[in-house]
Order: structure tokens, then sequence, then C-alpha cells
């Protein structure tokens, strides 16, 4: 027995060695951890900004003794994102107080009003007592886990055994299990890949062997490929919510927590080890790498992300480019050198963003290592086509340009609008094509709050029609196939409401594509059908030049437009003015204008069997 006793001491001890480790580990993806190079413009810029953020939140910060909130914007007791939104200022304070070489670094004043911040959020808001969780139940058990945990990373050494198990016991009163999220519903897809880490984290910071195993062997079921609702495809299809096509949004979020936890836990003694952990690095190459175009994650993608001004398409593609890169830190050679290689690539062609925008201290000091590394060539231009079925989504890439086409259809929704989100994407889905080029910003400068929501490029519409938001469409003839780098796609679109019917197609070759439509026929009485060829965000005056007869129009810096069947299209500039407020019910009212040059084809009034050409 005595043996036994001295072997269970030792397997404790060696346990909380590996925890404390963990635990150190997560804290320098943090802060940066040792040997920063505190003279990098990047880093002190970085630096200064987290100062900044910190002190706007301290001097913010409500002291008195029967404080009702920690912030007077931050006031209501049945918002939940403001209880997440609460501990993350606290926790961004707190990571000012222990990043080494900010303003903040070791302020005793700081750690003594976080600590109070703390104790009353836990007090108040979030803790093990609460019986009634209200609104999202995304902040009670993602949201505000993750930030409690990393507030608890963090500032582990200063705070109390009691002040660590409240908050604990908190995050386990709402997380207690990975695989389960809204109480009893299965957890899936990016939701699962958060669980694990909240539970995690957690459990290396309460040093609890069992909890950190069920989160590592709970990812197993994200690593699987399916064939319906939630995850990746072998076709490169990423669904999330049952049938949105969400690679951008959610998939990205999945990648990168993944990587992230799977590097925290490399090499100890809960690495992640499921067989089909390799998939991770099949999803980079076949469901990311096609779809980021010189940094920018393509908006057909991104679900209602879209409408958040925050988070425009290069935000987002930077945001994949530093997944992939963790990901190539523990990734076998081959797959690790071809990461390296695409994420320099993506960084160095995107001008229109800073590689280190965003980033945090220990992201910016690995990107500078690859950027300086002579060893890593980057890959060059991607070309070649891709057809995701499983996401009713084409895409074509060819030199000094890219091709994007988002469609629906009997198995796949038209848009997402939730949380008074994206408000009038009514025909995003609607074979909505998306042209890339040299102008890297067209659809990050405010595209979505000011182009005209019932002319967006490439679709064929009922003028003036809306559509109900997550509704399949009533036609499961979409699709595509690719060959030697070239592709055909289909689309029967039958919307909601079911008053439209239209053979879409496009085929997509070297310098061209073209695209033809037949049979488009609408029972919405006096209400015209029109097809949308081009509209584009332009800046200044670029030449706009056609053949009188109809054959061709050019548009300066963009494309040339031929129409095989001459006359029958119209066009216009106009200037549009919108407020992201307009498309996001948590957007700004601030006011942009921008112009667009638009082409289209009027079908007149129910049509019985329309058609349209051009290339």
């Amino acid at each position: 027995m005595a043996a036994l006793a001295c072997l269970g001491f030792v397997t404790a001890a060696a346990w909380a060695d590996e925890f404390d480790e963990l635990r150190l580990r997560r804290r320098g993806m943090l802060t940066g951890g040792d040997g920063v190079d505190l003279t990098m413009p990047e880093v002190r810029e970085r630096l200064a900004a987290i100062d900044s953020t910190a002190r706007g939140n301290w001097t913010g910060l409500l002291k008195a003794p029967d404080r009702r909130a920690l912030w007077s914007d931050l006031t209501s007791a049945t918002v939940s994102s403001q209880i997440t939104s609460s501990w993350k200022r606290v926790k961004d304070m707190a990571l000012a107080w222990a990043t080494p070489g900010t303003q903040h670094y070791g302020n005793p004043e700081l750690l003594a009003d976080v600590r109070s911040a703390m104790a009353w959020l836990e007090a108040n808001r979030y803790n093990a007592r609460v019986t009634n969780k209200y609104d999202n139940w995304w902040d009670w058990e993602i949201g505000t886990p993750m930030e409690v945990n990393d507030l608890l990373v963090l500032l582990y050494d200063q705070l109390t055994p009691e002040e660590i198990r409240k908050c604990a016991d908190a995050v386990e009163r709402f997380a207690p299990d990975p695989r389960v999220m809204i109480t009893k519903s299965t957890s899936t897809g990016a939701n699962r890949v958060w669980k694990c880490k909240v539970a995690a984290v957690r459990g290396v910071v309460v040093k609890d062997p069992a909890k950190v195993r069920l989160a590592s062997d709970s990812l197993g079921p994200v690593f699987a490929y399916v064939t319906s609702s939630d995850g990746f495809y072998e076709d490169g299809s990423f669904i999330q919510h049952t049938r949105h096509p969400y690679t951008g949004g959610y998939g990205v979020s999945l990648l990168a927590e993944l990587a992230d936890l799977m590097y925290l836990m490399a090499g100890s003694t809960w690495e992640v080890r499921d067989e089909r952990r390799d998939n991770l690095y099949r999803w980079v190459f076949e469901s990311f790498e096609p779809v980021v175009y010189r940094g920018a994650f393509m908006d057909m993608l991104r679900g209602r992300e879209i409408s958040r001004s925050g988070s425009p398409d290069h935000a987002i593609g930077h945001r994949a480019a530093t997944a992939i890169l963790r990901a190539s830190m523990f990734a076998p050679a081959d797959a690790a050198r071809r990461m390296r290689s695409l994420v320099k690539e993506w960084l160095r062609a995107d001008t229109s963003r800073a590689w280190s925008a965003s980033k945090s201290i220990e992201q910016l000091t690995t990107i500078r290592q690859l950027l300086d590394d002579q060893d890593v060539t980057p890959r060059g231009e991607l070309t070649g086509s891709w057809v995701f079925a499983g996401m009713d989504r084409a895409v074509h890439l060819r030199p000094g340009w890219g091709f994007g086409i988002a469609m629906h259809s009997s198995r796949v929704y038209n848009y997402e609008s939730i949380n008074t989100e994206n408000l009038r994407a009514w025909h995003s889905g609607d074979g909505m094509t998306y042209l890339y080029n040299g102008d890297l910003t067209q659809f990050s400068d405010n595209f979505w709050p000011t182009i005209d929501p019932q002319k967006l490029p490439g679709t064929t519409v009922i003028a003036g029609s809306t559509a109900r938001q997550s509704q399949t469409g009533g036609s499961n003839i979409v699709g595509g196939v690719t060959l030697n780098e070239f592709a055909a796609v289909m689309m029967r679109l039958i919307p909601d409401g079911r008053q439209l019917d239209a053979k879409k197609s496009w085929f997509l070759f070297d310098d061209e594509v073209v695209a033809l439509g037949a049979d488009v026929k609408s029972t919405a009485e006096g209400k015209t059908v029109e097809t949308i060829v081009e509209n584009r965000r332009v800046s200044a005056e670029p030449a706009f030049t056609l053949d009188e007869a109809g054959a061709w129009a050019h548009l300066e810096g963009v494309a040339g437009y031929v129409f095989p069947n001459g006359s029958g299209w119209m066009s216009g500039r106009e200037e549009r003015s919108g407020a992201w407020r307009d498309i996001n019910g948590g957007g700004a009212s601030t006011l942009y204008t921008r112009r667009y040059q638009t082409i289209w084809f009027d079908h007149g009034a129910t049509p019985a069997a329309a058609t349209y050409a051009y290339a």
C-alpha cells in the first residue's frame, strides 16, 4: 500500500509539473512569452495598442462600492453579450498588466482593480449559482468561459485559491461537457472546438487530468468528414448551422481554435491522438487555400459576418493565415513546408492590409520569422477551378484574377440573417458572382452597406423582391464539373417564394467567363425580372465605353463585356449611400457613399421564357 501511495504521489507531482508547463505555454500565446524583441516596430505598435485598450477600459471602470455595473455602457442584466464584453474588458486590462514591455506591466493598482472587477462579475453576473440563463447560449457556454479562462491563466500566481475556484466553478457550471451545447444538444463543428478549448484550458488551470483528457478526446468527431449538416466535406466544403456555407466564418474559427488547442497540448500527456487528426492538413489545402485571394477570404463563404464592419474579408483571410502558420508548428514536415509557403504568399501579396494588423505579440514574432526566412519560398499565384458541391459554391483562379459563384439549392440555404445581422442579403445566394483582381478592397471598402441589394452581380431577381433567411431552394439541379483547370457550373434557380424559375450556367475558361441564362420565367404579376451582369464599386471616374450596336462594353481597369445577342442590356452609374446599421443592428450609423457601375438585362414583367448571354 505504501508503494502504491508513493506511486500515486509521483504521478500527481508529474501532472502538476505538466499542468504548469501547459499553463505557461498558454500564457506565452497571450503575452508573447520570453525572448520577444521589444525593439521590433510591429511589437512596439502592438504593445501601444494593448496599453491603449487597457487604459480606456480602466478609465471607464466604475469603482464605487455600490456599483451596479462595471461600465456605464454594459449595464444590462438581460443581454448576455454584455457578460462576455465585461469579462473581455477585464481580461484586456489583465493582459496589459501581464505583458512585458507595456506601460501597465506589473502595475499594482491595475491588478487590484482587475481582481475587484473579477470578484464583482463573479458575484453579480456569472457564477456557479446562476439558475436563469438568458439571451444567447453562446455567451454562457463559450464566449464568457474563454475570457474567464484566459484571465485565470494571466493572473494565476496573483490570485488566491478561492478566487480561482469561484471563477473555475462558474465555467464548470455552464460548460461541463464539451460534447454538449445548449443544455442537451450535441455540439458540432466550430462550437465543438470552442467548447473543447474551454474545457481544456480550465482543466489545465485547476489541474484536472480527466477534464483535459475529455477535451482532447472530444475533438474526434470534428476531424471526421461528413455527408450532411455541419462539418467538412470530402469536396472541400464546410457547413455550419445545418445548411449554411461557412468556411470563412465558423470554418476559420474552427481552424484557428483547433490549431491553438492542438499546439497547446502537443507533446503532452493529453496530446490529440485521434487517427483522423491528419485531416486538418487536408482542410488547409482543399478547403481554405482555394478561397483566399491575395489575403482576402471570399465573402460568399462568410455568412452573416459580411455585415460586420470590423470583420472585412482581408482581416478574416489574415486570421486564416495565422491559424495555418500555427498548424505548421506541429504538422508533418512536408505539410508544414507547404503551409508556410502559402501563408508567406498571402501576406506578401496582400498590399491592402498590413501583415501586422490585429496580431498578438506571439503571432507578430512568428510571422516576422517566416517573412525573414530565406528558406521559405512564397507559393506563387494559385490557378485552377474548384466546385464545392457540398455548399453550392464554385471558384475559378487565373493569373491576375479570380471568380466566385454563390448558389443555393434544395440542399443548401440561401443566406443567413440572425441576431439582427445581414439584414439585406436576400439575393446573395441567387447566383451572385465575385470578380477578384488588383482592386483588393472591392468588397471591403464599405461594399455591403452601399451596394444595391437588388442588383448583386450575377443574380437573376424579381425586382424589389426579398427572401426569408435560411430557406432552401426549389431545385436540386445545382453543381458543376472541372476539367484541366476549367469548369462548367449550373444552377436552376427557384428561390424562396417559388415565383421565379431560371436556368443559369457559367463556363469558366482561361481568360473569360461565359454566362448563359434560359427559360427565365416568373409568376409575380406585374413585377419586372432582371439579370445583373455587373455592379462594380468604382473609384474616381473610370471610363465606361460601349459599342453603339450593343455587342460589347468595357469598364476601365476591370473587364470587357461581350453580348453575343447584341443590344438588350442596360447600364448606369450612380452614387449610393448607406450605413452598417442598415444591414446589422449592432452597426454604426455613419453614412458612407460609394460609386457603382451597373450592367443588367431587363427581362420585362412576368417573363415566360426569357434568355440572356454575356461573356
